[in-house]
């Protein structure tokens, strides 16, 4: 034991001079020894007054002379990687509990680490230090990261560009502590925080926001490109296989919210709050799954949701407080409007907002077929104006509308009533939702092409129904999905989706239009990829009565 102490002793002086040495001071041989000597004796359960007022001394020089705390970290887990070896030789200790020691005694060192800076009297410095770096895995803080998620923010805003940011939720990580101890748990994070940064390719921020939790920021990444990435990283940690400590192979599930700036929050809160219930979300459905939220979700809010279904009533009570609004589907060759999507608006106070701020809302209270049949009514009735003459009306119907039984009839009636030819009218089915009933979607298709409506596939490209679509209903239109649209000037392989799509669905004699046409340069990528017909802010916003200044 006395060789084992005398070499530990060497390395530790050896170390420490050239440390003192780096930063240019002079170094004592009879101090580092007592040094030394000292830090032995405090490990051997000597804690005296004099001994620990020596050890606070020998602290501040260090900190004086500006070592690192990381370099000095580094010096004691050498140390003692040193030592358990020499004394596993010794007292045969197997590799698996050697493992386990050193370790847990690194661990003790890190905090003895801090301990050293905090009696160098800089408690400010280790508090900026402690509310920056998560110390078990190296990555930034949950504080520092908010910090990141913020310069985000207003870069994007200056450049007019888009982000997304993950959370990430390691989902068995309780039971790894349970079954292996909390000293694995940490070890699996530790490997989770390096995979992290090792795979996703120059990720804007990664930290440990959470007990279990890491957050990524990824710039200049749309919704699209960031669900793609997201669904590849949570496959590769499905299979990775971590080792710590000498145990078998140990596997981690995750799930992973995804949210985009500014598609689902313009604000810090609001992102973090959607990336957050995204990944809830993801948890529901099982493990190793990856979710996109489709907006900042207020919809969980009870209050909220309260709040929103009194305003649809009182809306709906008043004759004009739910009506349509038009958006132009415009042809990129000649930048005409060829049609117009028909959306609702609900109207309060002085402004219409968006209808879909009160999906949720409509669906628990039932009152979606009403605002549907409302806006539909007061929509055709307007299909004589002189301004839709020779327009075709884009009309989207939810999957409710689709299955309910009165749907066709109650349109029907309408035509008949304001003397409106069904072939100007085009009834969107969107791909969003889930087909719960694929045979009363065909029923609802069927009559509709039989009084002579025209069909179109709404949201084409963001999941597998729409194929169903084309495979089983004669559809007039394909609208690709506008996130995968936005994205071809800034991803290649949004671009060549989008290309291929376009390409499928004109050999089926199918017209394309594509949705999200926010600049020039989409159009003129759709326009030279043979995409007819575009839509979008740059094309035309809605508006309430199109072509009389609104």
């Amino acid at each position: 034991m006395q060789e084992i102490t005398g070499g530990l002793t060497q390395e530790y002086i050896s170390r420490i001079r050239t440390l003192l040495e780096q930063t240019g001071q002079k170094t004592n041989e009879a101090e580092l020894r007592e040094a030394t000597s000292d830090l032995l004796a405090l490990f051997a359960g000597k804690h005296d007054e004099e001994l620990l007022a020596r050890r606070i001394e020998f602290g501040i020089k260090l900190g004086n002379a500006e070592i690192p705390l990381e370099q000095l970290i580094k010096l004691y887990g050498s140390l003692f990687d040193r030592s358990w070896d020499e004394i596993a030789s010794v007292f045969q200790i197997s590799k698996k509990d050697l493992q386990s020691i050193k370790y847990g005694v690194k661990l003790l060192f890190i905090d003895f680490g801090l301990q050293l800076l905090g009696y160098e009297g800089k408690i400010l410095n280790t508090m900026r230090l402690l509310s920056t770096i998560d110390v078990l895995t190296g990555l930034m803080s949950r504080r520092e990261f908010e910090k990141k998620l913020q310069q985000a923010i207003e870069f994007a805003q200056n450049t007019k560009t888009e982000f997304s940011l993950y959370y990430v939720d390691v989902d068995n990580l309780r039971l790894i502590n349970d079954v292996y101890g909390y000293v694995v748990g940490d070890v699996v994070l530790k490997n989770m925080a390096d995979y992290l940064q090792e795979e996703l390719n120059d990720p804007f921020a990664v930290a440990r926001i959470g007990d279990d939790e890491f957050g990524v920021i990824l710039m200049d990444t749309g919704p699209a490109e960031a669900l793609a990435k997201a669904q590849v990283l949570c496959k590769k940690i499905a299979e990775k296989e971590i080792n710590p400590l000498g145990y078998d192979g140990i596997f981690v599930a995750s799930n992973i919210g995804v949210a985009s700036y500014p598609h689902n929050g313009q604000a810090l809160d609001d992102l973090i709050l959607a990336a957050e219930v995204a990944c809830l979300t993801s948890k529901r459905k099982g493990r190793n799954r990856v979710q996109l939220i489709n907006a900042v979700d207020d919809n969980i809010n009870p209050t909220l949701v309260h709040e929103r279904i009194i305003i649809l009533r009182e809306a709906l009570s008043s004759k004009d407080c739910v009506v349509p609004f038009y958006q132009p589907i415009v042809d990129l060759e000649t930048g005409e409007p060829m049609g117009y999507e028909v959306l609702a608006r609900v109207k309060r106070g002085e402004n219409f907002l968006s209808a879909g701020l009160f999906v949720d809302a409509a669906e628990k209270s039932g009152l979606m077929q009403e605002i549907g049949k409302r806006v539909i009514e007061q929509a055709i009735k307007e299909k004589n104006s002189s301004w839709a003459k020779d327009k075709l009306f884009f009309i989207n119907f939810s999957m409710r509308e689709v299955e309910s039984q009165d749907t066709v009839g109650f349109l029907a009636d309408q035509f008949n009533r304001y003397e409106i030819n069904p072939e100007e009218i085009v009834a969107e089915i969107t791909e969003r939702e889930t087909v719960r009933d694929i045979n009363a979607v065909h029923t609802f298709a069927k009559k509709l092409t039989e009084i002579g409506v025209r069909l179109a596939v709404d949201d084409f490209g963001s999941g597998f129904s729409s194929f169903l679509y084309l495979r089983y209903f004669d559809c007039y239109f394909a609208k690709i999905e506008g996130s995968l649209v936005r994205d071809i000037t800034r991803s290649g392989r949004s671009r060549m989706i989008v290309e291929n799509m376009a390409k499928l669905l004109q050999r089926l004699s199918i017209e394309v239009v594509a949705e999200y046409v926010e600049n020039r340069e989409i159009a003129e990528i759709l326009h030279r990829t043979g995409i007819r017909y575009g839509q979008g802010y740059y094309l035309g916003k809605p508006s309430r009565f199109p072509g009389n200044g609104d």
